[in-house]
């Protein structure tokens, strides 16, 4: 069985578990990893088919063995669990988690901020006030305004969409904190791969309506790209903190089909979910 929901024994990630007497196995697939998930899966899968039959050369263990991480034995109703790396666990088991909520597919489900933050954007490109102020910050403030911008989108909308979990009993709770930054990557991520579109669209546009002289006469300085660019991240900061407001008023918006907890929530059955 493979599962997209992360799996602990003993406080570190679990990989995979088998049961010899069941002729089962049970992978989790973020724990795996995503840099080099084929052949990592191919290796798990071949370990788990290797113990479940109890055939094959010490070679053939040797072979599909992954470095770093460890098989326990069974003991008890416990199955031989095979562990992640202590150190390298989980962040291999975040990074998979988020690979498995896919942020690109938050654009299709962010229709209304997508329209706030294009329509506050493009303002900029018309709003000399906007010229002016990005002319005369300087790139490391420009870049923490744009960043400030996505953590304010990121907060308004795990906030709006009740997004955060919260463990309802004492066990999941770790499992839960990798649910909740899983998902504050993925929305990062969803809202970086938006300012940076908005960023280009508006440098274009703005390099076809904003005569460069026009543009030099307002900021007294030279109109270089770079002040197009600036110009640019400046107004697509408004447009995203503007995109996740409009992002509240979307009734058609579900982000938490995203996240691995919702996820989880929808597999229980109903007396469990209660």
């Amino acid at each position: 069985m493979l599962t997209e929901m992360p799996r602990r024994a003993g406080g570190v990630p679990l990989i995979a578990e088998v049961f010899p007497e069941q002729c089962s196995a049970a992978i989790a697939y973020p724990v795996v990893g995503v840099l080099s998930s084929k052949k990592r899966l191919t290796s798990v899968f071949m370990a788990c088919v290797l113990r479940i039959t109890g055939v094959g050369t010490e070679e053939d263990h040797e072979r599909y063995s992954l470095h770093g991480n460890a098989w326990t034995e069974a003991t008890g109703e416990a199955g031989a669990m095979l562990t992640a790396n202590t150190v390298t666990g989980v962040p291999r088991t975040i990074i998979g988690m988020v690979a498995t909520n896919a942020p690109w597919r938050a654009a299709p489900k962010l229709s209304s901020a997508v329209a706030a933050a294009c329509a506050t954007g493009a303002f900029g490109i018309f709003y000399s006030n906007i010229w002016e102020m990005s002319a005369a910050l300087s790139t490391p403030r420009l870049l923490m305004i744009g960043l400030l911008a996505m953590t304010l989108m990121v907060v308004w909308l795990i906030i709006s969409g009740n997004l955060w979990e919260r463990p309802k009993r004492e066990g999941p709770a770790t499992v839960h904190l990798y649910y909740n930054l899983s998902t504050v990557l993925t929305l990062y991520l969803s809202v970086l791969g938006l300012y940076l579109a908005m960023v280009l669209l508006i440098f274009l546009a703005g390099l076809v309506v904003i005569d460069p002289d026009y543009l030099e006469s307002v900021i007294k300085r030279p109109a270089s790209l770079d002040r197009y660019l600036d110009i640019a991240w400046m107004s697509a900061a408004l447009g995203v903190v503007a995109g996740g407001l409009g992002a509240s008023f979307d009734d058609e918006t579900d982000l938490r089909s995203l996240t691995h907890g919702r996820r989880e929530n929808q597999r229980r059955p109903e007396e469990l979910r209660d």
